[in-house]
């Protein structure tokens, strides 16, 4: 099992990934860990992977000075549940004009599953940013539901049929459960084999997590028209480009197009959130990143001013209601 990943501009990320069939883990311990950094021409990155038999925990984060696309072949069915923490957002595009985009904006998630990839990934230019894949096996995901995928609607029965699918054809808004849960793998105090059993558990919670949002959201719908869906995401764009320099509410909802009442009740429905709850949301995890970068030499003190906090207790406060721990704590 293998997925060949080629670039038509920089020979240098042209690589193959080999996988176990099924992701099958030979160590005794039943996990596996992998640390790999990446800095060429531009493009930084660093992933920490964690082996699970049936699954593969990827926690990615990276920069890129220019967009890159990357041509994708899998020999495999291919299941994944994607969370664009907060980069701009990623497109996959399959060479069968029959399958569909995948198309996972920053601050979103999706749930997919192709019975093969062929086909291009595109990312554009982004500052320093997070992500994690989760990749599944088909058995892996049958066994949680008893071998009865139909229970997933028809999502399940196009992986049953081997036919391409997005659950609920779209990608979906993060929640805070979902970042919790994810923060709380990132820093996960466990070792072998505890650590898999914490994993496992995560992984499950998480796909409960995505499965009941968009089940929910199919049935009642947000209520939004497709164009005003558009403007927000746009919005959410607007604060994640200049979180540091955010724009009032007015100024939002003039360049939007899109009244202040339907803007701010729009984007809490869409995004689970408020637009001042998303940009703290979005300096905490900057902040975090700052804290777990040691290359950086800023105190805590400096962090919580670079974060928008005038008074470090304030951080502090915040910093723990969000990530429930403190952030000396990460700073070790």
């Amino acid at each position: 099992m293998k997925i060949t990943f080629r670039s038509e501009d920089i020979s240098e990320l042209n690589y193959v990934r080999e996988y176990e069939e099924g992701f099958a883990v030979s160590e005794k311990s039943q996990i596996r860990e992998l640390l790999n950094e990446w800095d060429y021409k531009g493009f930084k990155s660093r992933t920490h992977r964690i082996y699970c038999p049936g699954m593969i925990f990827s926690m990615m984060e990276g920069e890129s000075e220019n967009d890159l696309v990357q041509i994708l072949e899998s020999d495999f069915p291919y299941l994944q549940m994607h969370f664009e923490l907060s980069t701009v957002g990623c497109l996959y595009q399959p060479k069968a004009k029959f399958e569909i985009d995948t198309v996972v904006y920053g601050g979103s998630h999706c749930l997919l599953f192709y019975p093969s990839l062929k086909g291009k990934l595109n990312y554009l230019k982004k500052p320093w940013s997070q992500s994690v894949e989760i990749e599944l096996s088909l058995d892996f995901l049958r066994k949680l539901f008893a071998g009865d995928l139909e229970v997933l609607g028809e999502f399940g029965e196009k992986i049953e049929k081997n036919l391409p699918a997005i659950m609920g054809n779209k990608s979906f808004p993060i929640t805070p459960a979902m970042k919790h849960i994810l923060v709380e793998v990132r820093n996960c105090p466990y070792s072998p084999p505890l650590k898999k059993l914490f994993v496992e558990a995560k992984v499950q919670e998480l796909l409960a997590l995505q499965i009941n949002q968009i089940m929910t959201t199919e049935k009642s719908g947000t209520g939004l028209k497709n164009a005003d869906i558009e403007k927000l995401n746009y919005v959410r764009d607007l604060l994640l480009n200049n979180m540091h320099n955010p724009y009032s509410i007015e100024e939002l909802s003039k360049i939007a197009g899109i009244n202040r009442t339907k803007l701010q009740e729009g984007f809490k429905k869409l995004f689970g959130t408020t637009i001042f709850g998303y940009i703290t949301d979005m300096r905490l995890e900057e902040a975090r990143q700052r804290i777990l970068d040691i290359s950086q030499e800023a105190s805590i003190a400096e962090i919580a001013t670079l974060s928008g906090y005038k008074n470090p207790q304030h951080f502090t406060a915040a910093f723990k209601r969000k990530f429930h721990l403190l952030p000396k704590d990460l700073k070790g």
